[in-house]
């Protein structure tokens, strides 16, 4: 079946096709997906082979209904990342500029839309929490981007053009003589030691030139994806766009007073001061200006895809990264270079995908008759070919749920009902179309708990400490949903997932329940 798998499917990917299910064998390539997949199976209590593989690594997870951890009940790592100031200043190798590309690419086409279309829907609201957040110099640098899109969005595609010069004036030369004239070349260090030493390579600013490709191929892409932002039609005349380029007017640029951090230990806030009065100015005027254009907040934020070479989000990535290596004295990369790292692609391997696939058949003809079978029979594998390392393992029990005299985050005791419950366990109730007071009841009598808060994944159903919620308790729970969450349950659906925060009867500690399965029809 040729459909995405998720929560916005589960009408095809209903009851019926889970249950008929004797078990399940992903093959995914996304974290999103495995989770989902993975918790409809603990849901269903399913057996569940998860296997992935990253270049010559690869893994095999055996799930068992009651017997064994979730994949959920466990996290990889977190990824290396490179240091924040290396980024931002302090860049040495390619690496460092592709993903400072990529940052750029994230803060011009998606937040500056996304920024810009919650200013328009509600500028005071707007205003009053820009000021609250960031750096002056952060909070003008956001303002002057919106100002920009409102002034320029019914403009020709010269006004496009002019956008991407002026990006490329502030990203490759104006930037670049601030940080040489805040750490000029000279720059000693507290310790007496050369500041640009070592990794700290000195930058050199680059005027634009629109007949240098670099330059061009940076302007091209980043005036097309800001028309993509504005609804407006794309243009790849590369000779026009040389021309209109070469028109634009920059205005020298003369270097401010500014902090800037030295290592990602420095506690100094980046900035200029002189740029919070700049800010209360501009959104005065921004204000005045609103009041007289009439303009829908219907800016298009960009969705990052490496694999379309023709949408320029590859295009823009790979010239920012080039010319800011080219700042650095970086050796340049190749478009596919840059593809492959902006996209975080890692190569499959063909005899790590055909050994995964041994290894996962291998404990599929256990699952077969798993019920006759101990879980220490099965085996969890890690393996690194470039190695090579084989690590086999029996697959972890489930993470159990347990009473604790005192629990950091209620600040006191809780009770696990009943003790040492898993993910695997449900509260099973089969009351039909019930009201709400009908519900609470049945965990009254059926758990002995006095239910606080009832949720149903982000919707709210009844909150006990909120008086308004009483009126709820005549309603029914199916249709307390429908109005919460403003979507109508579907003909297929026969069960809500509920989860509830309740108290002890007897002396009102927390206690704690698996997911509550609330069966309506």
């Amino acid at each position: 079946m040729e459909v995405r798998v998720g929560p916005d499917t589960e009408d095809t990917f209903d009851d019926t096709f889970w249950d008929g299910l004797h078990c399940v064998v992903n093959a995914l390539d996304n974290i999103q997906a495995r989770l989902y997949v993975d918790s409809r199976c603990v849901w269903f209590g399913k057996p569940l082979l998860e296997s992935g593989t990253l270049g010559t690594k690869a893994n095999v997870q055996v799930i068992l209904p009651k017997l064994t951890q979730s994949y959920g009940d466990s996290q990889d790592p977190p990824e290396e990342s490179i240091p924040l100031c290396t980024v931002k200043h302090f860049p040495n190798a390619i690496e460092h500029t592709i993903e400072w590309a990529r940052e750029a690419f994230e803060q011009m086409f998606v937040e500056t839309p996304r920024e810009g279309n919650s200013f328009l829907g509600d500028p005071t609201s707007y205003l009053q929490k820009l000021s609250t957040t960031g750096s002056g110099t952060s909070q003008l640098q956001r303002l002057k981007s919106i100002k920009h899109i409102i002034e320029k969005r019914t403009g020709p595609f010269d006004a496009f053009v002019e956008y991407a010069v002026f990006e490329f004036q502030e990203k490759f030369h104006d930037s670049i003589v601030q940080l040489l004239y805040t750490f000029p070349l000279e720059h000693v260090t507290a310790e007496g030691t050369k500041f640009w030493s070592g990794p700290k390579r000195p930058p050199a600013p680059i005027k634009f030139d629109a007949n240098d490709d670099l330059h061009l191929d940076f302007v091209v892409a980043a005036a097309n994806l800001y028309a993509a932002t504005l609804k407006a039609p794309e243009n790849r005349d590369r000779a026009m766009l040389k021309s209109l380029a070469a028109k634009v007017k920059i205005e020298d640029f003369k270097p401010k007073e500014m902090k800037i951090k030295a290592d990602d230990k420095d506690t100094t806030a980046e900035g200029c001061m002189d740029d919070d009065e700049a800010v209360r100015r501009l959104s005065t005027e921004m204000s005045q200006k609103l009041k007289t254009l009439q303009v829908k907040a219907d800016l298009q934020p960009a969705e990052f895809e490496k694999d379309d070479d023709s949408n320029f989000h590859i295009h823009f990535i790979a010239a920012a990264a080039n010319l800011r290596a080219r700042n650095y004295k970086i050796p340049e990369a190749d478009f596919h270079k840059v593809k492959m790292t902006a996209g975080k692609i890692i190569p499959a391997i063909a005899t790590t995908t055909a050994m995964a696939t041994g290894l996962v058949s291998a404990e599929l003809l256990k699952v077969v008759n798993y019920g006759e079978r101990k879980v220490e029979d099965f085996k969890n594998a890690f393996v690194t070919l470039a190695l090579p390392l084989w690590v086999f393992s029996e697959p972890l029990p489930p993470v159990k749920t347990v009473s604790k005299e005192h629990d950091p985050i209620v600040m006191g005791p809780v009770k696990a009902r009943p003790e040492g419950f898993t993910s695997w366990d449900k509260v099973e109730c089969n009351l039909g179309d019930a009201t709400l007071q009908e519900f609470l009841d049945f965990l009254t009598d059926e758990v002995q708990v006095e239910v606080m808060i009832m949720s149903s994944g982000n919707a709210c159903l009844y909150n006990a400490y909120v008086p308004a919620h009483k009126k709820r308790l005549k309603e029914k729970i199916t249709s307390l949903w429908e109005t919460i969450t403003k979507q109508t349950l579907s003909p297929k659906k026969s069960y809500l997932t509920l989860e509830v925060s309740a108290s002890d009867l007897d002396d009102g500690v927390d206690v704690v329940i698996p997911t509550v399965k609330f069966q309506f029809r």
